[in-house]
């Protein structure tokens, strides 16, 4: 499967434009930038240059040499950024495209490029538009940073492109012959990235992908798990200490405070950086009438990898150094992978409802996908719409099937957050107990999922 279709799509409209344009394409840092770069560029002329991090001395130097060594003999030109622009722009061509990789380097390292660019933009240059691309695999950045970055600049930008990850429909959809169960594991360890998926062998078991991608020394997560922070977090050992207790399921605070004897405020302050970073995300409950049955101030590993390695392998490491991998799968994270997947499972259920609402098969259309976290029990899928309507759903993945008193506890969780559903949806992944079936039978508003079509 060409994963990024959409995205080359909306790059080559831009491209066909008559109109001078900047355009931002990013992704997140396990979403390569390099394939759809490729495929876009193919059969195109294009001047193409990558920024470092160094200092702003040798990021002239570096962008006055590569892109002099793009440009014809015998083109001479200062060492200045505006006449470097201008000397790419004086080559007559159909369409001039100017790829600035990992851009935000370049415009930290001289703010004032950006001026330069948009000046560009708004000057004909012998009716020959120029389309420049800016390219980041930093997602955080552009959504957090980019605009006060660049300042008035940043409302010249033409298009923001992000690539999207893989839904678990596409995911699934490449792991031919796999069972959803395996399916639904894999996806909550190798994440929505493409270029993870396309690491997996769909014709292998769950067990063999896990031990040769992340279990054998020097694997592509082997190596990755050596560069878990980003160099601008001191002190490593404390953010490990909180993502160990986050990955055990230590949520709130409180938990966190208890399970690594740090005090609250500086988990707090530790968490508040994890979360500008984007590597832990404060979750937000839906909003019901039970407040007081409410859960607050919860906190998760938004990364599946990241995850998953503090919740099996860092716990363990010793032994994996001493231990086969395919025995190790067997003792420390086989008899967990259910309960483990379980929260990836109510996602998969949640998107498939999307699709239900996106062909038009569900009854209603809901605005609103969330999750309530209580007290004493979660309720997986809240979905509302403005005229009041609430769809809640339930997902049985890890049971062998939905008992009658799991249907009960879920209308508890309801009463807990003083909701009543117009319809209940029920999802599980074998089977559901006969009452529940009977129930079901007699109520049109219940209706039970046993086979998820994607």
């Amino acid at each position: 499967m060409l994963f990024h279709q959409d995205e080359c799509k909306q790059l080559e409209h831009h491209f066909g434009s008559s109109s001078n344009e900047i355009v931002v394409l990013y992704g997140d840092a396990d979403c390569s930038l390099s394939p759809i770069l490729q495929t876009f560029l193919k059969n195109k002329s294009y001047y193409y240059f990558r920024a470092r991090s160094c200092s702003p001395k040798l990021q002239l130097q570096f962008f006055y040499d590569e892109i002099r060594e793009q440009l014809p003999k015998g083109l001479h030109f200062n060492m200045r950024y505006p006449d470097i622009l201008s000397a790419m722009l004086s080559v007559p061509c159909q369409k001039r495209l100017i790829v600035i990789d990992d851009f935000m380097y370049l415009f930290k390292s001289e703010p004032s490029v950006m001026d330069e660019i948009v000046k560009i933009i708004h000057n004909k240059w012998n009716n020959q538009s120029v389309m420049f691309l800016l390219c980041t695999n930093d997602a955080l950045w552009v959504k957090r940073d980019m605009v006060k970055a660049l300042s008035d600049n940043a409302y010249e930008i033409n298009a923001l492109i992000e690539l999207k990850n893989a839904s678990f429909r596409d995911f699934y959809a490449e792991m031919n012959g796999s069972d959803l169960s395996s399916a639904v594991m894999a996806y909550s360890i190798f994440g929505p990235s493409p270029d993870h998926l396309k690491m997996l062998d769909p014709a292998a078991s769950l067990q063999e992908n896990i031990c040769r991608l992340i279990l054998r020394k020097d694997s592509f997560f082997d190596q990755k798990s050596r560069h878990l922070l980003p160099d601008e977090l001191r002190e490593p050992s404390v953010y490990h200490t909180i993502l160990s207790a986050l990955a055990l399921g230590k949520m709130k605070l409180n938990d966190l405070h208890i399970q690594t004897g740090y005090d609250r405020a500086k988990i707090s302050v530790y968490i508040k950086n994890l979360n500008e970073h984007g590597i832990v995300e404060k979750i937000e409950s839906f909003d019901a009438p039970g407040h007081e049955n409410l859960q607050k101030g919860l906190y998760r590993i938004t990364d599946p990898f990241l995850r998953f390695y503090f919740r099996f392998i860092y716990p363990h490491e010793s032994m994996l150094a001493i231990t086969e991998p395919e025995r190790f799968y067997k003792k420390y994270i086989e008899n967990d992978l259910y309960a483990y997947a379980a929260g990836t499972f109510t996602d998969v259920c949640k998107e498939y409802l999307y699709r239900l609402q996106e062909t038009e098969d569900l009854d209603r259309s809901f605005t609103t996908f969330s999750t309530w976290y209580g007290k004493v029990g979660t309720i997986d899928i809240i979905a509302a719409n403005e005229d009041g309507t609430t769809l809640i759903g339930y997902c049985n993945y890890s049971k062998a099937k939905m008992s009658y008193a799991d249907y009960e506890w879920n209308r508890y969780c309801m009463s807990q957050a003083k909701l009543v559903s117009d319809i209940l949806y029920l999802f599980s992944l074998s089977s559901f107990d006969e009452k529940i079936k009977k129930e079901a039978e007699s109520d049109p508003s219940i209706v039970l999922i046993e086979d998820l079509t994607f």
